[in-house]
């Protein structure tokens, strides 16, 4: 019985990991029409961003509970690492390196996340780091083969924010865990993007305050909403609930699906054309994603 629900929750884990993959492909598309610097600067974005998820975690999921005073310092390392900085990094680092750079880096944190679950003592297969490792070689052979990103200007700290990026990231996967598992995902949530949002004020409310909002064309809106209330809200909402069903290895290995995800959507926008290697490439990616969580029924009772 034990084994047939923690098949469900594994099948439930990977539905939802997929719908994130596909808000995340989508959006690197949609993100670019509102990130113009005609429209809006990165870091108001990321304020915006961050206080949409609170009130829409809010009217969704009801006021903010009380959270025990122990757990606080790990609630502010998981807002810094999860929201903060993850959102910060990304968006700064990509506006200094080409986009090829960018996605190659953020590729690499689900190895990160792998290596810190060994240095936390969780046992890891040999299936689990070769699916890991075929991910990676996929995402990075379907980037490096891409037209999109060549010719354009890239420096060596805009690659060093990405890789904290990842770095962050790949942290608040391995932590927040310990607080969906008492508190819920959307709680957490809740905490999350407040602490978060307070802590992103400094960073972005001149951008915020000096944004002209009479430029944004119908296009730029209807991005701009797909951003707040997918790429946010609902996809945040939805990785911290597939991390109570899961682990974080599974999590960040989705990752790897991003890049192929977002060539089919490109694609179907004509903003580039269909090779067989698309195909090719995303079987070999999928393969990476299923064989690095082919235990994953014994890690999901671990953490």
């Amino acid at each position: 019985m034990n084994t047939k629900i923690h098949s469900n929750q594994s099948y439930l884990a990977h539905l939802v990991l997929f719908i994130v993959a596909l808000i995340y492909g989508a959006n690197y598309s949609i993100a670019k029409i509102v990130l113009d610097p005609k429209y809006i600067q990165p870091n108001g974005f990321i304020l915006l961003r961050i206080w949409s998820a609170v009130i829409l975690f809010i009217v969704f999921f009801g006021p903010l509970k009380r959270i025990e005073k122990s757990d606080f310092r790990l609630l502010i390392v998981c807002a810094l690492s999860g929201v903060l900085c993850n959102q910060l990094f990304f968006f700064n680092g990509l506006s200094l390196t080409s986009p090829i750079h960018a996605a190659l880096i953020m590729v690499c944190s689900p190895m990160l996340v792998l290596i810190m679950r060994y240095f936390k003592g969780f046992p890891l297969s040999p299936t689990n780091i070769f699916g890991c490792i075929l991910g990676f070689f996929g995402a990075a052979w379907l980037i490096l083969s891409s037209k999109n990103g060549h010719g354009q200007n890239s420096s060596a700290l805009g690659d060093i924010y990405i890789l904290i990026n990842a770095l962050s990231y790949g942290y608040y996967l391995i932590q927040a865990p310990k607080l969906i598992q008492k508190y819920g995902p959307f709680e957490t949530m809740k905490w999350l993007f407040l602490i978060g949002g307070i802590c992103c004020i400094p960073f972005g409310i001149h951008d915020l305050v000096v944004t002209q909002w009479t430029l944004l064309d119908r296009d730029a809106w209807l991005a701009l909403i797909f951003v707040l209330i997918c790429t946010t809200f609902l996809a945040y909402a939805l990785n911290a609930f597939a991390l109570q069903l899961s682990h974080s290895s599974l999590v960040s290995n989705y990752i790897y699906l991003q890049p192929f995800i977002a060539s089919i959507i490109a694609i179907w926008l004509g903003k580039d054309f269909f090779q067989w290697r698309h195909l090719f490439i995303g079987i070999i990616i999928i393969t990476g994603v299923f064989l690095s969580d082919l235990k994953g029924k014994k890690l999901i009772l671990r953490n």
